[in-house]
């Protein structure tokens, strides 16, 4: 991991109260929570990527991919 940066968060002062009654380091949890999100945004993003190439490549007729793989070939 990189450097550290602060991130503020706002809570109510009741959770905040009730957060210190506990034995958690908010800060690890928090990061690690943090961590998880965007890794499941990335994930999403990627699958996103790749429905659109899957689209895109559903559009290609087979003979033209043939054609491509074909002259991949020849060339190689």
């Amino acid at each position: 991991m990189g450097k550290l940066v602060n991130v503020s968060v706002k809570v109510p002062k009741e959770l905040r109260d009730l957060m210190r009654k506990v034995d958690v380091n908010w800060s690890v949890y928090l990061r690690e929570a943090i961590e998880m999100k965007v890794s499941i945004e990335l994930s999403k993003m990627a699958l996103n990527t790749l429905d659109e190439i899957r689209r895109r490549v559903q559009e290609i007729p087979m003979e033209e991919l043939v054609k491509w793989i074909r002259e991949d070939r020849e060339i190689s």
